[in-house]
């Protein structure tokens, strides 16, 4: 008999227990099995408070979702992982929540990843018609045994921590730390400007660009590629005419939770701003810190001009202004900045940029227009892409846009 077939054998006992001691304690053993309900996990990074999974069949299940807090009709957004044994899997997903239907769990575009970097996308159907919209998911078969879900292109509170320090390195980017969530994670401003410049901050631009509700990720994808063309080569006049302050995440506990809108107090976060002024005694925490911040930039050297909010609902990206003073005096009329955007980005990305007339003062996209007088843009769609290199386009698109007509210094 060979040596080594001689070995083999001797040692098969000592084999066979090892696999099963792998069996006992949860670790791989290289044999591929079904998915089962303690595959799942809620409480990562990206997660869903309140979910529970219950198996119905081989690789199906149901998910029930949790609802937010102070609102036992809005439905938490779906994230998952999956964190062993998908590997070889196809796996059925059917998904239910017992509220109402507003801000429902596939009302936005939804995406699976192995990586949690790499996303592709999926679509909502009825298993006996997989071309039609359902309430189900039906996945193809999995290639790795760790899988990532989530809502349009994920965004988790970690993901703005290392974007912002990836940022930092830049000599012309500081990050600053407004204070905590009521959750304890940090709430950041990344100011960009070129501390060089020959022109004195009486004299720059300012422009405030922030994204109110967690789960709305591709507007804040989209804030992220204003800020990489920002830095960029192509961005350097920009930073030496303009300070520009970018608030990536106004609740940063909410990935954790799937929180669509709100902070851990229930405030819808696009319905928490006081143009009274903040106000710690009535106001969601972390909107008054914001707030509290905001206002302090515009009793500044260099007052923000513009106040951006970023949204999504269906359709291209679609900016909607208020002007204010500068806007057909100092600089050409809005119809400028419109076809700015035009020759900038086709319509298929972002739409024929639109005047509005202001709306509620707790809106972020009216708010700062009646209090300061200042500029203020809603700017909301992409709800649907799946692609982050598309929203990253768009904040390019909007970015280079405002440089090219906010040209020159002078300001009101």
């Amino acid at each position: 008999m060979n040596r080594s077939m001689t070995h083999s054998a001797a040692n098969a006992p000592l084999l066979l227990t090892a696999m099963a001691m792998g069996l006992l304690c949860g670790q791989p053993t290289g044999v591929a099995g079904e998915i089962s309900v303690g595959d799942f996990k809620f409480d990562g990074p990206l997660g869903s408070a309140g979910a529970t999974v219950e198996k119905l069949a081989t690789n199906h299940f149901k998910i029930s979702l949790g609802h937010a807090p102070g609102h036992t009709d809005w439905c938490n957004m779906l994230y998952f992982q999956i964190v062993r044994n998908a590997k070889g899997n196809k796996l059925r997903v059917d998904v239910e929540f017992n509220g109402g239907a507003q801000y429902r769990f596939n009302h936005n575009s939804v995406t699976w990843s192995y990586d949690a970097e790499n996303w592709q996308p999926i679509s909502w159907c009825k298993p006996d018609d997989p071309t039609q919209r359902g309430d189900s998911l039906l996945f193809p078969e999995f290639t790795q045994d760790a899988v990532h879900f989530g809502a349009q292109v994920p965004m988790s509170y970690e993901k703005v921590v290392e974007l912002m320090g990836r940022w930092s390195g830049h000599p012309h980017a500081t990050v600053h730390i407004l204070g905590k969530s009521l959750g304890g994670r940090n709430l950041y401003r990344l100011e960009v400007t070129d501390p060089n410049s020959p022109h004195p901050k009486k004299s720059r631009w300012g422009h405030w660009i922030g994204n109110q509700h967690p789960g709305e990720h591709n507007a804040q994808w989209r804030i992220a590629g204003m800020v990489d063309w920002l830095l960029s080569d192509q961005g350097a006049d920009c930073r030496k005419r303009s300070v520009c302050h970018f608030v990536l995440m106004s609740s940063p506990d909410g990935p954790s939770h799937g929180w669509y809108r709100v902070n851990q107090q229930g405030v819808d976060m696009n319905r928490s701003y006081f143009a009274e002024g903040a106000d710690s005694t009535k106001q969601a925490h972390e909107a008054c810190v914001i707030q509290k911040d905001l206002e302090s930039l515009m009793a500044s050297d260099t007052p923000p001009t513009t106040v951006w909010s970023m949204h999504t609902w269906g359709g291209p990206v679609e900016p909607i202004l208020l002007p204010g003073p500068e806007i057909g005096t100092v600089l050409g009329p809005w119809e400028e900045f419109k076809q700015t955007l035009l020759q900038n980005g086709p319509e298929d990305l972002i739409e024929p940029l639109k005047t509005g007339k202001p709306g509620h003062p707790t809106h972020w996209n009216s708010g700062p227009h009646l209090q300061f007088g200042v500029t203020n843009v809603l700017c909301e769609g992409a709800g649907q892409w799946t692609s982050k290199a598309r929203s990253l386009k768009a904040g390019t698109v909007l970015m280079k846009s405002i440089a090219e007509y906010y040209r020159g210094t002078a300001r009101p």
